[in-house]
């Protein structure tokens, strides 16, 4: 949800605004409900935002597409982990654990093949594991981060086996 102001400060809009990144999904109340004020404009338009879901604890919104994103996870279930930079053909965020799946089938596949290999320089490839390192911090105690950690640890391998 968010709150425009337009020019001078005197008019303003309540819009409901999607919160998956990339998502362009706006809803607009109607002009006469501009007279609410701030919290109210905001619990009006949610209230009659058909479809649309919020989480009132991290204060985003959902539209009916990406609605699943508010849902609190059953107990024994993990909540959906969206990619931030990969999407599908449709522009929606992939699963960051099944991303890592294919991620992973895709280092097999590439093993099995006795297709191009790409050399990097030293430098290079010990830039790529510190930013591996750095993304496994990020998605510690995640498949993605389990995968960036592995990778990392076989670059220095190959550098420590090189040097």
């Amino acid at each position: 949800m968010s709150i425009h102001l337009s020019r001078g400060g005197a008019l303003r809009r309540a819009v409901l605004s999607c919160d998956v990144a990339g998502c362009p999904i706006q809803l607009e109340p109607l002009p006469i409900e501009a007279w609410r004020n701030d919290a109210d404009a905001r619990s009006w338009a949610r209230d009659h935002a058909v479809g649309w879901t919020s989480d009132p604890i991290r204060q985003t919104d959902y539209c009916p597409e990406h609605a699943q994103f508010s849902k609190a996870p059953a107990a024994d279930q993990v909540p959906p982990r969206p990619t931030a930079a990969v999407r599908d053909s449709s522009g929606n965020p992939l699963d960051r654990d099944e991303y890592t799946e294919r991620l992973r089938e895709r280092l097999v596949e590439g093993d099995r093949s006795a297709g191009r290999t790409l050399a990097l320089a030293a430098a290079q490839a010990a830039v790529v594991a510190r930013l591996l390192d750095e993304l496994a911090g990020v998605y510690r105690g995640e498949s993605l981060g389990a995968l960036a950690q592995e990778l990392s640890a076989l670059l220095e391998s190959r550098l420590r086996d090189q040097g």
